[in-house]
């Protein structure tokens, strides 16, 4: 279940550049500067997500809110060019939230 959190983050953090990179530049080529901008931001916060999802493994709980709170703050600026990666950054900050630091309970030993 753990090796699921990257893989959907580098999937969120690719679409997510991806939306970033084209809504920057129809941003800069109608001259929106606003739109310019929060593309940009949606750029770089998508490779945050994406080195998230590795850091998933040691540090679950924060990760996954983190990729929780990019996907919503990536959906806020950049809409619905945004939703794809929305949908997978949201399933692996629920995962890692839910799933990541769950420790081996079947330790106990019966004698």
């Amino acid at each position: 279940m753990k090796t699921w959190i990257p893989i959907l983050a580098i999937l969120g953090g690719i679409s997510g550049v991806v939306s970033g990179a084209l809504v920057g530049v129809a941003g800069g080529v109608f001259g929106d500067g606003n739109m310019a901008e929060s593309g940009g931001w949606v750029f770089f916060i998508s490779f945050l997500a994406i080195v998230l999802g590795f850091t998933a493994w040691k540090w679950s709980k924060i990760s996954g809110w983190l990729l929780i709170a990019i996907s919503v703050i990536g959906l806020i600026m950049n809409g619905l060019f945004f939703a794809l990666a929305f949908i997978f950054l949201l399933i692996a900050g629920i995962m890692a939230t839910r799933y990541g630091s769950q420790k081996n309970k079947n330790n106990s030993v019966s004698v």
